[in-house]
């Protein structure tokens, strides 16, 4: 009984979480708990109630499924090796564009850790640890996943008086693929909306970066114009340098240009970086929701590694917290179990 209300409860949690903001990775959690507890109480209920050879089977694969865990995680790892030699061969070789290749490492060695564990007993502890730390960071991974799955499924209501660009980076004044999506993504919310209402403001926002010629927001202007945008539906915002300011200074944009009036927003961004935009925005004060532009697929696996350990940083008081705690109770039960031994 007890396993069903925990399961609703965590599901009214999210619902109620995701009404009143859809930008917090406790949205994430919330949904995530409630699924894993939906699936485990499911599993009892069948054992509990059905007759017939129906439970046993769900039991059966279920175990099953057990069993396959390190044969999956290492077919992952794989995959993710694979995708990090792609993104490496197209994008260059670049810190950034390591992490999924790194990422797959770590994770298809897990399994023969796990494997050797028992024949190198002076390392348990550590393995535990490194065990222990994969699956606090690979559940939260999961739950920022289901975060950013969900904002991106969000859709924007055609009425809006500014439209934020963000910039990303240029290959000196010209805009790159990366970048082109996203004002292209932004010309068409701006072309549908003409056709039922006023056509919202570009704000174009970015910098200019130590290797650019031009700063990012005016590489936007001028992409904008040579698409046919009137100069005059263009607001340029030139000294952001990363996604906070890009907020805060195309709010005090947005606020000049409106002198005290209320207004909507939305802001534009590739949909891995989408989530993590959306927290800013909140920490900025934009009452507003983003739209995602399309990313290259070879590019979003690594895309949104880094996009998870940039939120990781954002709240690292508390994953400091949690892994210090791991560390504190491996290194107790170690003890532990040496004074029992003795």
């Amino acid at each position: 009984m007890y396993i069903y209300s925990l399961t609703v409860f965590f599901l009214i949690l999210f619902v109620i979480n995701y009404a009143i903001d859809q930008r917090r990775v406790r949205n994430g959690v919330f949904l995530t708990i409630g699924i894993l507890l939906l699936l485990f109480s499911s599993i009892v209920y069948a054992i509990s109630n059905l007759d017939g050879v129906i439970p046993y089977i769900g039991l059966l694969l279920v175990l099953i499924l057990l069993l396959l865990s390190p044969v999956m995680l290492l077919v992952i790892g794989i995959a993710l090796i694979y995708n990090g030699r792609t993104l490496l061969s197209k994008e260059g070789w670049k810190l950034p564009n390591l992490l999924s290749l790194l990422a797959g490492i770590g994770i298809a060695t897990l399994p023969v850790i796990t494997f050797l564990m028992p024949s190198v007993g002076i390392l348990q502890p550590f393995i535990i640890f490194i065990q222990l730390c994969f699956v606090y960071y690979g559940f939260l991974f999961i739950c920022y996943l289901a975060s950013s799955i969900l904002y991106n499924l969000n859709r924007v209501k055609l009425r809006q008086e500014f439209m934020i660009i963000l910039g990303s980076g240029l290959i000196k004044d010209r805009v790159p693929p990366l970048l082109a999506s996203r004002i292209d993504r932004a010309i068409a919310f701006y072309d549908r909306q003409r056709k039922i209402h006023t056509p919202p403001l570009f704000v174009a926002s970015g910098g200019q970066g130590s290797d650019e010629t031009v700063a990012e927001a005016e590489a936007i202007r001028d992409y904008l114009l040579s698409k046919g945008i009137p100069n005059d539906h263009i607001i340029v915002e030139n000294q952001s340098v990363n996604t906070l300011q890009n907020m805060q200074f195309s709010k005090q944009k947005m606020d000049e240009r409106m002198a005290g009036k209320s207004y909507s927003c939305v802001f534009v961004t590739n949909n891995f970086h989408l989530f993590r935009a959306g927290i800013y925005a909140r920490e900025a004060g934009i009452n507003g929701d983003g739209v995602g532009s399309r990313t290259a697929f070879y590019y979003l696996p690594n895309a949104f590694i880094r996009e998870y350990i940039a939120i990781l940083v954002m709240y690292k008081k508390v994953h400091v917290m949690m892994t210090a705690l791991i560390l504190l109770t491996v290194v107790g039960l170690s003890l532990f179990n040496i004074n029992l031994v003795r």
